[in-house]
């Protein structure tokens, strides 16, 4: 019907249209014989056939001729050399080597058999013969295969499960190639699930499109069994590749996780980016610095005739209630030592009354202690002055806050009432306008003269 007389009594056709009726007329059912002649081919030489392995092998060298015949009337009826077309050379190039030509058409014939493919191939393609030659030719390669005949069914297939890689028909009705492609890109959960497209010649330049849109490969039909596990091995591959790379990035997010929760756990916020932003924590001198320290009375005790694991569970229930408390009126917990928590107030967060955030939170830790279970009765002890913080230790790491401000703070929660919050006299002088307390005289300090304590007893 295309090339006989009838066909051209009304002048020359237009080559392009020709063309494309040729290709889509005469190659795809080409393409089928080729396709599964390839398939029979491989099974009847697994099974000794030799007489049908022949007469298969004619079948498929035949269609190929006649593929080869087809294109070079096209380009006789063009006139020029169509780069699209496998069988034409553009001008002043020379023809493939013929026997590099034989050696690429028997690759697949190759004794190296590559491994099997591993991975689930979704195949999507609207013409029936197509995906089954294409599904068959995959699944013969070791791969699991999903066929769909629509973009729409490609896109629900996606999502409904995992696969390895998708080989994609350019033309199809409805949803094309371009769009689904387009979509899986658009898709957090599928944009790096490797796209393969597959054209005919006259589609080239759709796949293009679709490899600058993040498609991983193309095809051209009829396809070369080889040339198809290798891309798709390849493609399968960047897949496994993508996802072990996902993997080691979560695995590195919750490592550093990790870090910062350990870093957060031995020092203060402000020295955990301080070290993350430099490296490194400079020593300081810090001056008007509040220093609450706490104590539980008749802890020791407690602890010599309970369990261990209920001496510890008692206590680390205590210290998360005395963080949180210190962290609610901007005080910085510094560490524990034993049943003893020691804080400061000033130092690494502006507070604009350092003291008196001090003794809000030395009141409401003593209360909070007192409803526990076991209840606990504490000493709470407050002074303030200059000092020097920094980082300590080379194995353990510890920030630790040095100087007379220290020590004062710790006599003066020891020399203190159970069940109360003691200020030294400097402290007390800092809020004295805001609460009301009571003096308990001049109390011999280790390391000092006597100094004044007072407890405070409410706010104003």
């Amino acid at each position: 019907d295309l090339f006989g007389p009838d066909a051209f009594a009304s002048g020359p056709p237009d080559p392009k249209a020709l063309g494309s009726r040729v290709r889509h007329d005469l190659r795809t059912p080409l393409n089928h014989v080729i396709g599964y002649a390839e398939l029979l081919l491989e099974d009847a030489t697994e099974a000794g056939e030799e007489a049908v392995a022949r007469d298969l092998e004619r079948i498929r060298s035949s269609a190929r001729k006649i593929l080869a015949m087809l294109d070079d009337a096209l380009v006789a009826l063009s006139g020029e050399a169509d780069p699209l077309v496998p069988g034409a050379n553009p001008p002043n190039q020379p023809a493939l080597d013929p026997g590099l030509a034989a050696a690429l058409d028997d690759l697949e014939e190759d004794p190296g058999v590559p491994s099997p493919l591993a991975g689930r191939v979704l195949v999507v393609d609207d013409d029936e013969t197509n995906r089954d030659v294409l599904a068959r030719r995959v699944r013969s390669q070791g791969a699991e295969v999903v066929a769909v005949g629509s973009g729409e069914e490609a896109l629900e297939a996606l999502r409904a499960g995992s696969f390895d890689a998708v080989l994609l028909d350019v033309v199809m009705p409805g949803m094309n190639g371009l769009q689904v492609l387009r979509e899986m890109k658009r898709d957090t959960a599928l944009r790096d699930v490797p796209v393969i497209m597959i054209s005919a010649l006259d589609e080239v330049e759709s796949t293009v499109r679709c490899i600058r849109l993040g498609a991983e490969d193309y095809l051209s039909k009829p396809f070369n069994p080889t040339i198809l596990r290798a891309r798709l091995g390849a493609s399968i591959e960047k897949k496994r590749m993508r996802d072990r790379e996902v993997v080691h990035l979560r695995t590195i997010d919750e490592e550093r996780k990790r870090s910062d929760e350990l870093l957060h756990a031995i020092f203060p916020a402000e020295v955990v980016r301080e070290l993350k932003t430099t490296r490194t924590v400079n020593p300081r001198r810090y001056e008007d610095v509040a220093v609450v320290f706490s104590d539980v009375v008749g802890f020791t005790p407690f602890a010599e005739v309970h369990e261990p694991e209920q001496v510890v569970d008692a206590l680390q229930a205590l210290v998360d209630r005395q963080e949180e408390i210190a962290d609610d009126h901007g005080l910085e917990k510094i560490k524990t030592i034993g049943d003893a928590f020691m804080a400061s107030a000033g130092m690494l967060r502006p507070t604009p009354e350092p003291v008196a955030a001090s003794v809000r939170c030395g009141v409401e830790m003593i209360e909070v202690a007192g409803k526990l279970d076991p209840p606990w009765e504490l000493r709470v002890g407050i002074h303030v002055g200059p000092l020097v913080g920094g980082v300590l230790g080379h194995r353990q790491y510890l920030f630790d806050l040095i100087g007379d401000t220290v020590n004062v703070a710790a006599r003066v929660e020891s020399a203190g009432e159970p069940g109360t919050v003691c200020l030294s006299g400097e402290a007390w002088q800092r809020v004295a306008h805001l609460c009301a307390g009571r003096s308990l005289g001049r109390v011999a300090v280790k390391g000092r003269q006597e100094m004044e304590i007072v407890r405070f007893e409410r706010f104003l």
